[in-house]
């Protein structure tokens, strides 16, 4: 997973600028409009890419506390002497962005949905939801042992793939009695917080809109080591033949068996 930088933007001269980060002052793009000394921004590449506002740079730092403790905690630290570390590190940044240690200290105990620590209570999942558990593996991660973003996508495959096998509607089933299959042609995902080697994911996954030839269907991920939800995906996919070159309608039979497992509050197009 990639995650970008906090700074403080010092100085901007047409499409380039100087931004303090970590103490150490660095020359970056500037690829927005609209910011002055003394924005804080965010830097990935070398390039200013976004201005925070204080809710969003409280929710980066919440974030940046979390991936700080389980370096330690990777080094050899205890749970609490890895917080402290954490916190220490996390109030010099505090401070360097303008930011009050206190303010930031309370956003990471108030579990306030202002913030990323945002629970699976405050979602509302449907009782029609099917979930399987997945453990994170080392072949999923980065050097930090984060799981990259993209791995959260093969998780909602594999819960979605297991939800249509639970009601006798595998893929295997589509392509070689119905010869089509139900391809992903779009997907709005956000990533809510790291996950880790190891960590133990639940991926809850229903179905929202069944189309004459398209469904849409959304993916919860919870960590349920960690307590947080992780990503909440949305995939549209689209019926067509094995050869990808045309759609079909959704076979009436395989079309019955999805509106059997869409929540009860979903759109059914006809």
């Amino acid at each position: 997973m990639c995650w970008g930088v906090l700074g403080k933007l010092l100085m901007v001269d047409g499409v380039e600028g100087e931004v303090e980060v970590g103490g150490a002052t660095v020359r970056a793009l500037v690829a927005i409009d609209d910011v002055k000394p003394g924005d804080v921004v965010l830097v990935h590449a070398g390039v200013v890419i976004e201005k925070l506002d204080r809710e969003s740079v409280l929710a980066n730092l919440a974030v940046y506390y979390d991936l700080v403790k389980y370096h330690y905690v990777f080094n050899g630290f205890s749970e609490g002497e890895a917080g402290e570390r954490a916190r220490e590190e996390l109030a010099k940044l505090a401070r360097d962005l303008g930011v009050s240690e206190g303010e930031v200290l309370a956003a990471l105990t108030e579990g306030s949905g202002k913030v990323v620590r945002e629970s699976i209570e405050q979602v509302e999942i449907p009782e029609e939801a099917f979930y399987i558990d997945y453990t994170i593996q080392l072949a999923e991660t980065d050097y930090l042992q984060v799981t990259h973003y993209s791995n959260y996508l093969r998780v909602c495959e594999r819960a979605f793939m297991s939800m249509l096998a639970s009601a006798g509607t595998s893929y295997s089933r589509l392509i070689h009695e119905y010869g089509v299959f139900i391809p992903t042609v779009e997907v709005s995902a956000k990533i809510k917080s790291p996950s880790r080697l190891d960590n133990t994911l639940r991926a809850y996954v229903w179905i929202e809109e069944i189309g004459r030839k398209h469904l849409k269907y959304r993916c919860l991920i919870y960590n349920q080591t960690t307590k947080k939800l992780a990503a909440d995906i949305t995939h549209i996919a689209v019926c067509t033949d094995t050869a990808i070159t045309t759609s079909h309608e959704i076979p009436k039979e395989i079309k019955t068996t999805l509106e059997k497992l869409a929540a009860k509050k979903s759109n059914t197009k006809q």
